[in-house]
């Protein structure tokens, strides 16, 4: 079992200040015993292993964002294209079409990579060790196969729906408000250019 030493908070608060981190330690005494007890349940539950759990789903999730813009640029592309064939003068695309694009783009890599959230919630969940052996998982792997087993596929999409409201929504006005600012700049750029005297 791992004893972890009983920490000076201000002492450790002042080194960590120097460090540029942590200055709210020295205010809040309370914090560092909490983060005492959190470190040593984990260790508790799991070892030291426990520290990484769920490290794995969440390397892959990195692609979330990835995901989004590939769908959302695709789309954008693809709306473009087809904008310029039908009228030459204009291919652009409005606010509202933006709006959508952006949500559609998070909704896809939502569902795509939102299996992996919950496993990895799963994995981070504390776990008892003793009574149901369905929720106690000892890797991604593991997990993975229980949720199959006992859940069916509905089990990698539970609360999914809060998730989709909180991202999608998000998604949809950053991609808005970057496509506004994209058009103001270049109109701005556009105003600012010299314009060439004829010889």
């Amino acid at each position: 079992m791992l004893k972890l030493p009983h920490l000076n908070i201000k002492r450790e608060g002042l080194v960590m200040d120097q460090l540029g981190c942590f200055h709210h330690l020295l205010w809040l005494p309370w914090l560092g015993n909490f983060m005492e007890f959190l470190i040593q349940e984990v260790y508790d539950e799991a070892g030291l292993w426990g520290f990484w759990r769920g490290v794995f789903p969440t390397l892959i999730m990195v692609s979330n964002p990835s995901i989004q813009f590939m769908l959302y640029e695709t789309m954008l592309k693809k709306i473009k294209e087809r904008r310029a064939l039908r009228k030459k003068d204009n291919s652009g695309v409005t606010a509202l079409e933006i709006f959508l694009l952006g949500a559609l783009a998070k909704l896809g890599a939502t569902i795509v990579t939102y299996p992996l959230l919950v496993v990895k919630a799963r994995l981070q969940a504390k776990q008892v060790t003793t009574g149901d052996k369905r929720h106690h998982y000892k890797g991604t792997l593991d997990a993975i196969l229980k949720m199959i087993r006992y859940e069916g596929f509905y089990g990698f999409y539970k609360g999914m729906g809060t998730k989709i409201v909180q991202s999608v929504l998000a998604a949809a006005v950053l991609f808005m408000i970057k496509e506004e600012l994209v058009k103001g700049a270049r109109f701005l750029l556009a105003q600012n250019k010299p314009k060439s005297k004829p010889p």
